[in-house]
């Protein structure tokens, strides 16, 4: 199940701080989009989001991963989109990001006016890349063409977060 989480001026203005300190700290790179604070702040969004609904979820010291949990990593994935996400829609991440060590995914889209974030579902490293595909840059889709390889999978193939965290509560101790 898809969860809302509207954006309070406080969210926003957190997430704004963590673009800045991002880019003092690595300069504009990291991103394929064109606007890149508009992406960075887009990916921080939904970590904020992620973060006040999901408390027992903390801000990991490590940056390959946003959060972890219990010993697990996750690595929050997140699109902008103009309206509220359905379960046909891809859940994408780059090629290259398939190096990261990470335990699980949690993917997102963010409203470009800033006003929600859409937690889409959480999925583990393995088994996504077990049922991902795999589209090349210079893939055609219908009038969509790949500029960067990247895996897809769908919204509906995500497990809901809640449920993935009450399961894990009971696997595995803090490290």
């Amino acid at each position: 199940m898809i969860i809302q989480v509207d954006i309070t001026k406080d969210m926003l203005e957190e997430a704004e701080h963590m673009t800045a300190e991002n880019k003092a700290m690595f300069g504009i790179g990291g991103t394929h989009r064109k606007d890149v604070k508009r992406q960075k702040l887009t990916g921080f969004l939904a970590e904020v989001a992620i973060n006040r609904s999901f408390p027992d979820l903390s801000y990991s010291d490590k940056l390959a991963v946003d959060f972890k949990y219990k010993g697990y990593t996750f690595d929050s994935k997140a699109q902008g989109c103009n309206s509220k996400p359905l379960n046909y829609y891809n859940a994408t991440l780059y090629e290259e990001q398939k190096k990261r060590d990470t335990d699980f995914y949690i993917f997102n889209r963010v409203k470009n006016d800033s006003s929600c974030v859409w937690i889409c579902g959480i999925i583990s490293k393995q088994r996504f890349f077990n049922i991902a595909k795999l589209k090349k840059a210079g893939t055609k889709c219908n009038n969509f063409t790949y500029n960067q390889s990247r895996y897809e999978i769908q919204y509906e193939d995500l497990t809901d977060l809640r449920e993935a965290l009450n399961l894990l509560k009971s696997n595995k101790t803090e490290e």
